[in-house]
Formats: structure tokens, C-alpha cells, sequence
């Protein structure tokens, strides 16, 4: 295959399938991978029906045994854009161990299983993304999520050093309040809360977020390892955190 290809996980909807749309944009073939078939094969379909160049497959990022067959049937993989997670508000006092665990489990160690397969076929120049969130400095209400990201972004430093001789860049997003099912997940009492503490009084949308990504993405990027870009509409500039 003579394009670049990427993997993007979560790519059924949301930040994915803009991230997906961006990089089709940018003339890479783009895997589609995400755990809910439905809204992954209809987006598909769409896609491939408009001209993309796509694949998708429903597995889940914590099944090595598919994560792998996945990677080693692709003919090259450029690109890999750790995206999937999933996320759920609630006070600390009110959050179960089964919950702190599956947060954990989705949101870091699948990225680690994903890139830890990704990189027995990636070469010199490749690129990893991992999409963490501005939540990992603080916040109210959803510790778990919040250790996750940071976990993320852990994951995304230890990476770069690890694979910077290896000629593999590994970088991260840091995404504010964005309009995604994640957020539409809240309470309108909630949502409001947290509009009213974003310096631009908007939500961001999940094309914003897939424009930072492709930022990194790009094999016009080189020289860019272990960063965090922060695309949160201010919130991290210093003000009272959510």
C-alpha cells in the first residue's frame, strides 16, 4: 500500500471519527477500530460510500490475542491514535473499586496494549498519539478518570524515551470540555457548571481535537517526542479547575 496508514481506536464516533475524517483529509488509509460494531460500521459505510479509504474492525483494545492479529494483517501501520476510553462522573466517596479498576484497564492499559503491539511493525518515523484529557491536572467528582489520564500521560513520557531511538514519536492530546457522548453523559446542571468555567463560555468540538492529533499524526512532524498538547479553550491557563 503506498499510503500512510493509521489506527485510530474509538473510531465509531466522537473525537475518533473526526480524528478518522481529518487523517482520510490528510490522504492516509484509516483502520477503524472501536468496541460498539453499530455506530462503527454504519460511520464506516458512510465513509467508504463518500470516497475514504477505511477499514473498520469491532474488537477490544484490552484483547491482545485480537489487538495483534489486527496489526500484524496490516501491511504497514505509520499512524497509531490511542483514543478509546470511557469515562463516568461520581464522588469519590460513592466510587466502587470494580469501576476505578475498569477505568484503569480501558483507559491505560489499552493504550499500552495497543502501542505495545503497534510497535513490533511500526518503523523509523512512525508516530503514536495518545489522547488523554486537561482533567489529568484535577478535578471534581471523577478521580478515577482523572488517575487514568494522568496514567495516560505517564505512559505517553515513559514511551517517547523508550522508542526515541528507535526512531518512533510518541506525543499526547490533552482535550478540554468537548462535545462528545462523554459530555452529553452529564446532567444539563452539570454541563451548565462546567460551560460557565471555560474562559470562551463554548464547548470545543471533537474536530478541534482531531486537527491536534493530526498535528502530531503528520510525517511532516519530526523532532517532537514526549509533549502534551492541551486543547481545553483555556481551562488550563491557571483559573479555578473543575
Amino acid at each position: 500500500m503506498n499510503k500512510e496508514v493509521a489506527l485510530v481506536t474509538g473510531a465509531g464516533r466522537g473525537i475518533g471519527l473526526a480524528t478518522t475524517q481529518r487523517l482520510l483529509d490528510d490522504g492516509f488509509h484509516v483502520v477503524m477500530v472501536d468496541l460498539n460494531a453499530e455506530p462503527l460500521a454504519t460511520n464506516a459505510a458512510a465513509l467508504l460510500e463518500a470516497g475514504g479509504s477505511v477499514e473498520h474492525h469491532a474488537i477490544s483494545i484490552t484483547d491482545r490475542a485480537a489487538v495483534s492479529a489486527l496489526i500484524a494483517s496490516l501491511p504497514r501501520l505509520d499512524v497509531l491514535v490511542n483514543n478509546a476510553a470511557v469515562f463516568w462522573d461520581g464522588k469519590f466517596d460513592d466510587v466502587c473499586e470494580d469501576d476505578f479498576k475498569k477505568m484503569y484497564e480501558v483507559n491505560v492499559i489499552g493504550a499500552f496494549v495497543m502501542a505495545q503491539e503497534a510497535i513490533k511493525v511500526m518503523k523509523r518515523g512512525a508516530r503514536i498519539v495518545n489522547v488523554a484529557s486537561r482533567a489529568y491536572l484535577a478535578g471534581y467528582a471523577h478521580s478515577p478518570y482523572i488517575t487514568s489520564k494522568a496514567g495516560a500521560v505517564g505512559l505517553t513520557r515513559g514511551m517517547a524515551f523508550d522508542l526515541a531511538e528507535r526512531g518512533i514519536f510518541v506525543n499526547a492530546i490533552a482535550p478540554g470540555l468537548i462535545e462528545t457522548d462523554m459530555f452529553r453523559s452529564l446532567t444539563p446542571e452539570r454541563q451548565q457548571e462546567l460551560i460557565a468555567k471555560q474562559p470562551t463560555k463554548e464547548v470545543g468540538q471533537p474536530e478541534d481535537i482531531a486537527n491536534g492529533i493530526a498535528f502530531f499524526a503528520s510525517p511532516r512532524t519530526r523532532n517532537v517526542t514526549g509533549q502534551i498538547l492541551t486543547l481545553d479553550g483555556g481551562r488550563s491557563m491557571g483559573i479555578s479547575i473543575y
